[in-house]
């Protein structure tokens, strides 16, 4: 079994599933049909400092979403 590096400081690639990760997995559908997914400030700000920090991420879900799209931007 090949080693794994445990230290959090040598990790520069972070992969994040959107749905019940950076949401809590509630779809609310609005009367015009719009789709509306509820994010964390909070990881909206520790992503920030991610990326700042030099380091890349991606999202991972199971379908496209303007709504995950936009707040990817």
């Amino acid at each position: 079994m090949p080693s794994v590096d445990r230290n959090p400081k040598n990790i520069q690639l972070l992969v994040l599933d959107v749905d019940g990760v950076l949401t809590d997995g509630s779809l609310i559908l609005g009367t015009d049909g719009q789709e509306y997914k509820l994010f964390s400030s909070k990881d909206g700000a520790a992503i920030k400092w991610w990326l700042r920090s030099g380091r890349q991420m991606a999202w991972v879900s199971g379908r496209e979403s303007s709504a995950v799209l936009r707040r990817a931007e």
